[in-house]
């Protein structure tokens, strides 16, 4: 082993002694170090001295110097300084210089200096004098420069009354804008200029020649402002205005999960799980045609299964935008249409320790509510011909169907076989047939019985025979959450059939796929591509509203995408399933501005987000979206995809989770 000292920063108590000459010094110390004893293996390269460690790992390994640039090591910068401000700066005036797209590889630098208060008074008191006198002579003189004295006064004023009536400080500030490329051309800072000149930063950038060190060295995270202790390069500024100046130091927000994207005011990692959210699992995305909310949605599905192979991933996707991504990860899948049976009337067992955790669960009058909704829905759309007064009618019908499977309001009779549609038509027949039977006594409610019971069957008879349009929905349903990943493809559906018939499908399927929840541990991803197919269907709200609200007691997560923000505002049954999403995802949107603001409760900074996000063309390399997790608020956001992720999305190649799938 080998000994030896080296020079050490001085304390601040040494530092004292030193300028106190009759402190003496403490043993055979050099005033200007101290020795520190080091021990280290020969075997090993000597540890260097401290600002020779300080040096390899913030300075440059060389520097050239031009009149316009500086070349760092193998890149070039080239520095602007902050010469004028705004006169009344709006909070995060400063975020288009840090946050736009041609300011990315932009170093922001703000050297902020307190200034004494009562010293700042004094100085403005003579200002205030000075500038008094030049107007009263300018005016007199009818001078039209006494217009901007006049306006000079006014700041010098306003600056006074505020330092000398409230709590305020001034600082004085100096900014610096250091932009980077590999070589000299790229260093041109023409796009930051135009960027910081234009609202709401209104910065007056100016590049000095033959200083680009000195501001450079500014600009550097070793804090020294040489630059502007060559040229007072500094502008007194309030406190408020300062604070408006840093929205950037707030923001970041990650804990263990997937990536959803970059904090787009730091670049900072947005990292989160959906199933770490106390108030649910649930998330809604909207964005118009082409503005990328398919593509990242089927990011985060792809970084789902990367972090955690046991969730399960189900999508229902009308378009066939998700075969890709299904494909990519193995997924089943699932052509909905034809044969393959779908029963609405299906019902699984709640779990014993949810029906224990949740006082208020009701299996049995959810289910009810559910097929009457789905009913509702194909007398109004397919059968045109709205339940009405028949409603109570095929209700009874169906309960009674239940109840001759063995299924009632008991819990423990809902792993039964459940009942069809043709066990509700044959139950209707009975009814025709004999409604005294079924406890209908007078003759009143017996004509009642038989009539409904006759026009029920008249519309539901041919769409649920045997050779009917509707066959499969009358079977028993033909899938199970066996595999990993289930791609439900509605796309066949959509052609062959109109709206009506893909919307009652998509209802079908999504009770199918929540009754299926309750039945298995793992946590279920959900995404339901076009929304709007339930969301506008106003029959369907009640029955999504209370499967939104209970899903997170079968580790469910639901994901409504669709193209506006307009079907989860259209009734107090679809805004409240927009308030039980715990994330919520807006990508760019179509919508007037004072809408948007009202649907979502944002600001003007977040709308004008919002309305001029990036759709993620192939020249910007990544999309933008708003993102508002519950409890935390809305946050910003730029969506890349690694080469990888891309290929997997788009081409839908072989995905094998390995070191490679990184983001």
């Amino acid at each position: 082993m080998i000994r030896e000292k080296l020079p050490f920063p001085q304390t601040d108590d040494e530092q004292s002694n030193e300028n106190d000459h009759s402190a003496p010094a403490s043993g055979d110390e050099d005033s200007e170090t101290r020795e520190v004893t080091v021990e280290y293996d020969q075997s090993h390269e000597a540890v260097g001295t401290v600002p020779e460690i300080h040096q390899s790992l913030v300075a440059p390994s060389a520097i050239e110097r031009t009149p316009a640039a500086i070349r760092t090591g193998d890149r070039w910068a080239k520095t602007l300084w902050a010469g004028e401000y705004p006169d009344a700066p709006m909070d995060g005036f400063l975020e288009e210089v840090y946050a736009a797209a041609e300011t990315r590889t932009t170093d922001v630098s703000i050297h902020l200096d307190p200034r004494d208060t009562q010293a700042t008074l004094d100085t403005l008191e003579n200002r205030i004098e000075d500038l008094q006198a030049d107007l009263e002579y300018l005016t007199e003189k009818h001078r039209a420069s006494s217009r901007g004295v006049e306006k000079d006064l006014a700041d010098h004023e306003e600056m006074y009354d505020v330092l000398r009536n409230t709590p305020m400080e001034a600082f004085d500030v100096s900014t610096y804008l250091a932009v980077r490329g590999e070589d000299r051309d790229d260093s041109d800072a023409s796009d930051v200029i135009t960027t910081a000149r234009r609202a709401p930063a209104n910065l007056t950038p100016v590049a000095p020649r033959w200083s680009q060190l000195d501001a450079l060295t500014a600009a550097s995270p070793i804090a020294t402002d040489e630059f502007d202790e060559t040229l007072d390069a500094t502008t007194p500024m309030l406190g408020g205005a300062v604070g408006a100046m840093f929205p950037f130091v707030s923001g970041a927000f990650a804990e263990p999960g997937i990536e959803y994207g970059t904090y787009a005011l730091n670049e900072s990692p947005l990292i989160l799980d959906r199933f770490a959210r106390e108030t649910g699992y649930c998330t809604m995305i909207i964005g118009r045609l082409g503005a990328g909310k398919s593509f990242a949605t089927k990011l985060r599905l792809v970084r789902r299964a990367m972090y955690d192979e046991d969730t399960i991933v189900v999508m229902l996707d009308p378009m066939r935008g998700f075969a890709g991504v299904s494909e990519a990860l193995g997924g089943e899948q699932i052509t909905v249409g034809g044969t393959r049976g779908l029963n609405p009337l299906e019902i699984k067992p709640t779990p014993e320790h949810v029906l224990d955790a949740v006082e208020d669960l009701d299996p049995w009058g959810e289910q009810i509510t559910w097929v009457m909704t789905f009913f509702g829905t194909f007398f109004e759309h397919v059968a045109d011909n709205p339940l009405g007064e028949r409603s109570q009618t095929l209700r009874r019908a169906t309960q009674a169907a239940y109840r001759q499977q063995g299924i009632t309001r008991d819990p423990a009779t809902h792993a039964k076989a459940s009942p069809t549609i043709r066990d509700v038509i044959a139950v209707l027949e009975d009814f025709a047939a004999d409604p005294g039977e079924f406890g209908y006594e007078t003759d009143g409610e017996q004509q009642a019985v038989r009539r409904d019971a006759e026009s029920l069957l008249k519309d539901l008879r041919p769409s649920f025979r045997d050779e009917g349009a509707l066959a499969n929905l009358a079977k028993p349903t033909e899938f199970d959450l066996d595999s990993k990943v289930i791609y439900l493809d509605l796309h066949q559906e959509e052609g062959a059939q109109g709206r009506a018939e893909t919307t009652l499908t998509m209802q079908v399927l999504f009770n199918s796929v929540y009754e299926r929840v309750k039945q298995t541990e793992k946590k279920v991803v959900f995404t339901i591509d076009e929304a709007h197919y339930l969301m506008n269907d106003a029959s369907s709200l009640d029955f999504l509203e209370t499967a939104v609200r209970h899903s997170r007691h079968f580790d469910l997560s639901l994901e409504f995408v669709t193209q506006t923000g307009g079907e989860f505002a259209l009734t107090p049954e679809a805004r409240t399933i927009a308030n039980l999403c715990s994330i919520t995802l807006l990508h760019r949107v179509n919508e007037e501005d004072d809408k948007i603001a009202q649907w979502f409760d944002l600001n003007d900074r977040q709308v004008s987000w919002v309305t001029s996000a990036k759709a993620g063309e192939d020249e910007d390399g990544y999309s933008e979206a708003l993102i508002g997790i519950d409890q935390e608020g809305w946050f910003p956001l730029r969506i890349r995809a690694s080469d990888y992720e891309a290929s997997v999305i788009d081409g839908g190649g072989d995905f094998d989770g390995g070191a490679d799938a990184g983001t």
